[in-house]
């Protein structure tokens, strides 16, 4: 199965609607072969999302940090998910420190906020 970079987009929303369908093995499974074809940030993303539905907060963290932002330490997207697993972790000032350098505009702001305004 080759890809192109559309069709990998569609499939990364696939798998993070099934993961938030609760259908995390399933999603889990979908990310870990896509990144077989193509080392693609928001794949890295979506797998530390089953891990950390799946309350493994390690694991989700060790590929946020090492997969994401070890190449790009400004990714809104897994600075935003790494704040909301630390946060979920018991690491509410770590993951407090994560949100303020996720930019307002955009969607990882709006987790951002509406996570921040519901944890207050």
């Amino acid at each position: 199965m080759i890809v192109n970079d559309r069709e990998l987009s569609r499939l990364v929303e696939a798998g993070l609607a099934a993961a938030h369908r609760g259908e995390v093995a399933r999603a889990r499974a979908l990310f870990e072969n896509l990144l077989l074809y193509k080392d693609f940030a928001p794949v890295h993303i979506g797998l530390a999302l089953t891990y950390l539905v799946a309350g493994d907060f390690g694991q989700a963290e060790t590929i946020l940090k090492n997969d994401v932002l070890a190449a790009n330490p400004a990714d809104a997207d897994a600075l935003a998910l790494l704040g909301l697993t630390l946060s979920f972790a018991g690491r509410v000032e770590e993951g407090a420190a994560l949100f303020e350098r996720v930019p307002k505009e955009g969607a990882a702001g709006k987790l951002v906020a509406t996570f921040s305004s519901f944890s207050a």
